[in-house]
């Protein structure tokens, strides 16, 4: 009699536990019959995969919530409209679905957010959503929550979750490291040099090939010795040359190098890249310009003249440009329109132009993806304050790189904005095919540790920005810079 009940009693159980399991499974597939919350079955799920952020953490709407949020202050009004109104429009909105979020936000000068985000992490004391240049330095803090939960392989509709398809694919994988998203993609700036097109084509340059396709030292040098030939005769006062680049901190050499494949100082290992036939390949290409009188003279304070040979029609190729050239390009336009300005009399069409590279290379473009990176502050917040800042930092992204598309341009990381996103009267096809192209294909050159990123820093800082000074003022040449830079990375090995 008790084996038989124990039989009824174990059958019971087995059905109780195949109903269990059968519903957990109807719900994991349809996850919407179930409000968020710790027993979920896709809130277990994650944290079997380690994932404690996740759509499925439960957020009380009767709790106060208070993010923060670091951004750059871009230095751009259209009709009013700047920056600061498009953070708090992005707040406005959110608030609408969590009424009980409370967001401050601190918008640091151009160029100072990511050495502040660094400290602050360092500190563990950042702020739950960063807006910057990707850095995987900093997810061995252990602070930065990986977003993959948030991302679907495809559109669903019970699943609160982007597509990954929704973004260019080279965004995606730009910022996966060890199998996992560790930022929202905002949006990509392309390292370029910049052009006077009407001066290239006169001595034979095919502007739009080059845009395209890229061009080579050799390329450069014919281009600078046939604008020298046509000039034969022309007062030093009145010449047009090849080109001026920037002779501050390491700007030139880094876009060159990074054009070379050699985008990084030190390899993960520690071990120097910028050595041998690459660096020194990439320094004659400088010297033979110089010596090809394709500089303006004193060479090494060339970049304090960029701009006016520039907009004078004295300079074929300007560089390197930021993402902000051709809003430049834009606002002088209008001012000479409106007779504020005035043009000088000379044509000037400014192009976006690939960095030269080796000629037994292929081209390789060097991007930045700015991305909304969201932070676990050390204090007890938990996962549901991180989980309404990947929801407002997602929100942050799009609509930060649709804005700075419309005004720069850049190319947003979501696929539907890059053609919505920019304003085709001002960006011709071939800028928009070289921006897009390279955004897709190029490579993004980062230190995935902070001590190889310090070292690289204190190796630019210390000796390679020195060197390069002595370099412009033609006192070291590419061999000695090659030994010098070699025993300085074998010292501070050893040490």
């Amino acid at each position: 009699m008790l084996k038989k009940a124990l039989k009824i009693v174990l059958a019971v159980l087995v059905v109780l536990l195949l109903g269990v399991a059968g519903a957990a499974v109807h719900i994991f597939n349809h996850p919407g019959l179930l409000p968020p919350g710790s027993y979920h079955p896709r809130a277990l799920y994650c944290r079997f995969l380690g994932y404690h952020v996740h759509p499925w953490v439960e957020v009380d709407p009767t709790k106060e919530y208070t993010l923060k949020i670091w951004s750059a202050r871009w230095p751009i009004f259209q009709d009013g409209y700047g920056y600061d109104d498009l953070i708090e429009e992005v707040i406005e909105e959110f608030q609408q679905t969590y009424a009980n979020v409370d967001v401050e936000y601190v918008l640091l000068p151009l160029g100072e957010v990511e050495v502040a985000i660094e400290k602050a992490v360092e500190n563990s004391t950042p702020p739950d959503i960063c807006i910057a240049p990707f850095d995987p330095s900093l997810i061995e803090s252990g602070l930065v929550v990986p977003i993959n939960m948030f991302v679907c392989d495809e559109p669903r509709e019970d699943i609160d979750a982007t597509p990954a398809a929704d973004f260019e694919s080279s965004t995606l994988e730009s910022v996966s490291i060890d199998d996992r998203f560790w930022a929202w993609p905002s949006w990509t700036a392309v390292g370029s040099w910049a052009g006077n097109a009407q001066i290239l084509r006169e001595v034979g340059i095919d502007v739009e090939r080059v845009m395209l396709h890229g061009w080579s030292y050799e390329d450069v040098l014919t281009m600078v010795d046939a604008l020298k030939e046509r000039q034969i005769g022309v007062e030093e006062r009145y010449r047009t040359y090849g080109l001026v680049l920037s002779t501050a901190s390491t700007y030139t050499i880094d876009s060159l190098m990074e054009a070379a494949g050699s985008g990084v100082v030190f390899s993960q290992d520690g071990s120097l890249l910028w050595q041998g036939e690459t660096l020194q390949s990439c320094l004659s290409f400088l010297k033979n310009i110089r010596t090809g009188k394709g500089f303006p003279e004193p060479v090494h304070m060339m970049d304090e003249k960029m701009l006016e040979l520039f907009w004078t029609g004295r300079a074929a190729v300007i560089g390197p440009v930021g993402p902000g050239f051709l809003r430049h390009v834009r606002e002088r336009q209008d001012r000479i329109t409106k007779g504020t300005l005035f043009s000088g009399g000379r044509e000037i069409e400014p192009v976006l132009l690939p960095v030269p590279h080796p000629i037994d290379s292929k081209i390789c473009a060097s991007i930045t993806l700015h991305v909304a990176t969201v932070f676990m502050r050390p204090e007890a917040r938990g996962a549901d304050a991180a989980h309404l800042a990947v929801r407002l930092a997602e929100a942050l992204a799009g609509k930060e790189a649709l804005w700075l598309a419309r005004q720069l341009p850049v190319m947003p990381a979501r696929t539907e904005d890059r053609e919505r996103g920019f304003d085709h009267a001002v960006l011709d096809g071939a800028t928009w095919s070289f921006l897009s192209g390279a955004a897709s294909s190029g490579k993004m050159y980062h230190n995935l540790s902070t001590a190889i990123k310090e070292k690289e820093r204190l190796s630019k800082e210390q000796v390679i920005s020195p060197m390069m000074d002595e370099f412009w003022r033609g006192t070291v040449t590419p061999h000695e810079f090659d030994q010098r830079l070699s025993a300085y990375a074998e010292e501070i090995s050893d040490n």
